[in-house]
């Protein structure tokens, strides 16, 4: 349909609705370096060393995957086993406020909230 259009070719709608929906509980400060890293090897390695991109990207983007698994094991027993508690901002700003739960209200000595029975017309 768009002979000369070489972005619209790798274009898929089902990812383009329904992928951003994966990111729902995160913002895009966690998936932003996954862009650059991807950006950087599909656009300008794989289009200026094709046979570089083909031999090792694979690899990389494995090594990239164990890498965050080692670092997950790392930090499990670096912090879980010996039950060190970190303290710092990230992780008591969530507590404060509603984003912790907000109060809930007393229950008035009348048993309800709003106005009495009889008064709505």
């Amino acid at each position: 349909m768009f002979p000369r259009a070489r972005f619209l070719r790798s274009f898929h709608p089902v990812m383009f609705a329904i992928g951003p929906l994966n990111w729902a509980p995160y913002n895009l400060a966690y998936l932003y370096p996954g862009w650059l890293i991807t950006f950087f090897s599909w656009h300008i390695i794989k289009r200026r060393y094709l046979e570089f991109w083909g031999r090792y990207n694979f690899v990389l983007s494995a090594s990239w995957t164990a890498a965050i698994a080692i670092s997950a094991i790392v930090i499990f027993f670096g912090l879980a086993i010996p039950k060190k508690d970190i303290d710092w901002w990230g992780n008591t700003v969530p507590g404060i406020g509603c984003s912790g739960g907000c109060p809930r209200l007393d229950i008035p000595e009348k048993g309800y909230f709003g106005a009495a029975p009889g008064t709505f017309k």
